[in-house]
């Protein structure tokens, strides 16, 4: 398996786990404030020097963005 096919199934898993854990819809500006928190878990792992926890938080913030895109369709 390439890594971009590894990339877009653990985004797929994540964006799975969002959904059991945290049904509710946020307002597109609540969902934001959300991605923005992730950048921010991304920096303090890169800080921390922990590539594993890097690449767990780049997956959440993917799929926080993947989620955030999905609610827009969902207003139409």
């Amino acid at each position: 398996m390439n890594n971009r096919l590894q990339i877009l199934i653990d985004i797929f898993m994540e964006r799975e786990r969002q959904n059991r854990l945290h049904p509710e819809r946020l307002s597109l500006p609540m969902r934001f404030v959300t991605i923005s928190e992730e950048i921010g878990e991304i920096a303090e792992a890169l800080q921390e020097g922990d590539m594993k926890s890097v690449y767990r938080e780049l997956i959440d913030t993917a799929a926080t963005c993947v989620r955030m895109a999905e609610e827009m369709f969902e207003g139409d």
